[in-house]
């Protein structure tokens, strides 16, 4: 269960839509907020500004969270350092469970731009990242409830199902639906001497693979309360798969594993990950197996 959220902040007024989401969870789950700012320039007037900004922020969410949830509680903190290193140290520090930011900033008072300091976050962090788009957080069409519908993208193995663990609590106390989606890939990559091949698989065995994707969607899914859980199987390019079945079904949330099969055989989870990461437009919360 999530205990300690983190929102690094830049001061800029994109960098502030994360609490939308970070605001929704403490309503729901009595948890501690934390707003941080990194500063690598360690003088006692910057403290003061990036302290006073942050204490600012976090009054009004303080305000919006008790309206729902008055065991919830904010904090703040200043750390200085090169944002991305700092962050990173102080969350695995203090035992943070989630981090919640925003994929692009406009450089507000701290000097530094959000979207460079989110892919080194995502990058370096073992910690879960909530990585929220600029395009969706600026959207008109972007709904009340933030995490009303969720995806969560399995490859078959154990390290695949990382984000099980996060996604579960979330969609019990805010009674969100969640797809389990498994994609059947027609093409299998084999490393060789001369490079990386491809092979066609022929439709019986991409039949077999079906059959046996399904079997496993249908025993994932009993992780769940029946009226919240759906399970669709796809065919073809994963990453492909997973970013146009978001846009088809409206998803708000797509949650998954950074790693999945040993590797570099089947789903290259880390590699369908990373072109969500860069294709995708829907909010993404990447979980790092342990």
């Amino acid at each position: 269960m999530l205990k300690k959220i983190l929102v690094p902040l830049d001061g800029s007024e994109l960098g502030e839509m994360a609490l939308v989401y970070a605001k929704e969870l403490a309503g729901a789950i009595n948890l501690e907020v934390q707003m941080a700012c990194a500063t690598e320039r360690q003088d006692e007037a910057t403290h003061r500004m990036c302290g006073l900004y942050l204490e600012k922020v976090a009054e009004r969410l303080r305000t919006q969270i008790k309206r729902i949830n008055s065991e919830s509680d904010v904090k703040t903190v200043v750390v200085d350092g090169e944002p991305a290193t700092a962050l990173v140290e102080y969350a695995e520090k203090e035992g943070i469970d989630l981090i919640i930011m925003m994929s692009h900033g406009r450089s507000g008072i701290m000097r530094w731009a959000i979207g460079g300091t989110a892919s080194k976050v995502v990058q370096r962090c073992r910690i879960p990242v909530l990585l929220i788009r600029a395009s969706q957080a600026l959207s008109k069409r972007r709904p009340v409830q933030v995490f009303k519908k969720i995806l969560l993208p399995l490859d078959g193995s154990a390290m695949g199902e990382a984000a099980l663990t996060y996604v579960k609590p979330i969609v019990k106390v805010l009674n969100c639906e969640v797809i389990l989606f498994r994609v059947v890939e027609i093409v299998q990559r084999v490393h060789t001497i001369g490079g990386l091949d491809h092979f066609v698989y022929s439709e019986q065995q991409i039949e077999r693979m079906k059959d046996e994707a399904l079997k496993y969607l249908e025993k994932a899914c009993q992780q769940f309360d029946k009226g919240n859980v759906n399970i669709i199987l796809g065919v073809g390019d994963p990453a492909h798969e997973i970013i146009k079945l978001s846009d088809e079904e409206n998803i708000n949330l797509v949650a998954m594993s950074s790693h999945g099969k040993s590797g570099m055989t089947r789903w290259v989870m880390g590699s369908v990950f990373s072109k969500i990461l860069q294709a995708g437009e829907t909010p993404l919360l990447l979980v790092r197996p342990k």
